[in-house]
């Protein structure tokens, strides 16, 4: 008896047997009107359906089966459980995802917003996943994965997963009525790379490729190995290596630059900081900047990045470039110092250039969020000085229209968030239209950065923006491979004809 009925059950589930039940359903109406049996009609209209779907078990939604909670702990237990399954054909993974430009989207679109983003994100990323994988939200707005039975070779099967979990991250995201779009950065340790076969050891591992993958830049993806760096931690020890790196000359500049629109000539670099570890490798600010913070070190950092920045306008003077401007960023901590006016001075006339040679860059927050006196007077001083005055971030902040007069702001900085898919979607478009209509009408120009693919170049062009900074032109560099780009790019200039941006 129980094997006829989980036949006749098994017969019932069977999509075939259930599209044709629903389907006799017009021709019961029909035979029901013709006989005038409405009693038929009615029974049929309800038990079909009843029989045919309900009696079928409800199915989590397959985010609700791979998504778990316990932090690190319940992650912990899951590779523990895909380490027992592993054999000598198939092997377990950690990867550790992390939201990009965490702070410009928390200034954008508050907690709520946020929260909203990583619950999209955990939706998109397990209708990647198989069933058996597991995923786990943790602090700081990570995504942790433990991933069983993958087959050997593995390591090609997890790049190519996580590159497709990167694209399934990047659709746009609604957030009251506005499209907004976000990346993720990826790290990763296979179980045999680990530095032991422990669940904490695996995950310890991948989290180190994470802060690997984000000090490369947004999107990035790396896996763990003996040589993966280990990010100098806020601590006394770390603080005191930091200092002795200002000191002894390993914290560098490196340049990236920014050409306008108009007429495809690079007209300034930003100068951004890398530490050259001696161990470590060329390490991005997101490896130490935390540290030199808790060190107060940040005015010996941005005197550090000024000092290069001027070396590297004098030197590419000597070398025939004419370099307008170089944009060196400026701390909360720098524009709250009562001699910063002469210190840049100080520099300024020292190498025997005029001011208009510096960008000073400031956060769009620095401007909106601080009534310090001092910051007031030193922004403004700056700018009546003859400095050039970048607004950074410009979008994710709250700096009013008055701020960028108050402040004579000569160029505001339209940020990655907005620049990202421009080319795909119109409500980008749109929004960078505004910003640079409004730019225009205030005399202020417009740099428009991460500008990270051909087609967001283009569309940029086209919508007027006076000026780009991004991968799409080039990534940053050390001084020495600047001298060598210019040549490369005054080349294929000269090879080009260069459509420039609409009129204004």
């Amino acid at each position: 008896m129980k094997r006829q009925w989980a036949w006749a059950t098994q017969v019932f589930r069977s999509a075939f047997v259930t599209r044709c039940g629903l389907a006799a359903l017009p021709l019961i109406a029909g035979v029901s009107f013709a006989t005038s049996q409405w009693q038929v009609l009615a029974v049929a209209s309800f038990a079909l359906p009843v029989l045919l779907l309900g009696i079928r078990p409800l199915h989590a939604r397959p985010y609700r089966l791979q998504l778990r909670g316990g932090g690190k702990v319940g992650l912990d237990v899951a590779l523990d459980e895909a380490m027992t399954s592993s054999d000598g054909n198939h092997r377990c993974a950690a990867v550790l995802l992390e939201l990009d430009a965490q702070d410009k989207l928390q200034n954008a679109w508050g907690a709520d917003g946020v929260e909203t983003i990583m619950a999209t994100l955990a939706d998109r990323l397990c209708s990647v996943l198989r069933r058996g994988d597991v995923i786990v939200q943790l602090d700081g707005n990570r995504f942790a994965l433990a991933l069983a039975n993958i087959r050997t070779p593995e390591l090609g099967a997890i790049i190519s997963l996580i590159e497709r979990l990167q694209k399934a991250a990047s659709g746009s995201i609604i957030l009251d009525d506005t499209s907004t779009y976000v990346t993720l950065s990826a790290g990763f340790c296979l179980e045999h790379r680990a530095p032991e076969r422990t669940a904490q050891s695996l995950r310890r591992a991948a989290a180190l490729a994470l802060e690997d993958a984000k000090s490369k830049g947004p999107e990035g993806l790396r896996g763990y190995s003996t040589d993966t760096p280990t990010p100098c931690a806020a601590t006394d020890s770390c603080q005191e290596e930091v200092l002795e790196a200002l000191q002894s000359g390993q914290i560098i500049a490196w340049f990236q630059p920014q050409i306008s629109t108009e007429t495809g000539q690079v007209t300034g670099f930003e100068a951004l900081a890398r530490w050259n570890h001696p161990t470590r490798g060329i390490l991005s600010p997101a490896g130490f900047l935390s540290a030199m913070e808790d060190a107060n070190a940040m005015e010996q950092l941005s005197e550090t990045m000024l000092q290069h920045a001027l070396r590297a306008i004098r030197a590419w003077d000597a070398s025939g470039f004419n370099i307008a401007s170089v944009a060196v960023n400026f701390s909360t901590q720098d524009l709250r110092n009562p001699s910063l006016v002469e210190r840049i001075k100080w520099d300024v006339d020292r190498f025997e250039m005029v001011p208009s040679r510096l960008t000073v860059e400031i956060l769009e927050t620095v401007v909106s969020e601080n009534e310090d006196d001092m910051i007031t007077r030193n922004i403004r001083a700056l700018g009546s000085q003859g400095y050039n005055i970048d607004l950074d971030d410009f979008g994710t902040g709250h700096a009013s229209l008055a701020n960028i007069r108050r402040f004579k702001v000569d160029r505001i900085k339209i940020d990655r968030s907005f620049v990202t898919r421009a080319d795909d979607d119109p409500e980008q478009r749109r929004m960078i239209n505004a910003i640079v209509s409004m730019a225009e009408q205030m005399g202020v120009k417009t740099l428009a950065e991460g500008v990270e693919t051909l087609g967001e170049k283009s569309i940029l062009s086209q919508l007027g923006c006076t000026h780009m900074q991004g991968y799409a032109i080039a990534r940053p560099m050390p001084f020495e491979q600047t001298l060598v780009w210019l040549k490369e790019h005054q080349s294929r200039l000269s090879k080009m004809n260069y459509v420039p941006r609409r009129a204004g």
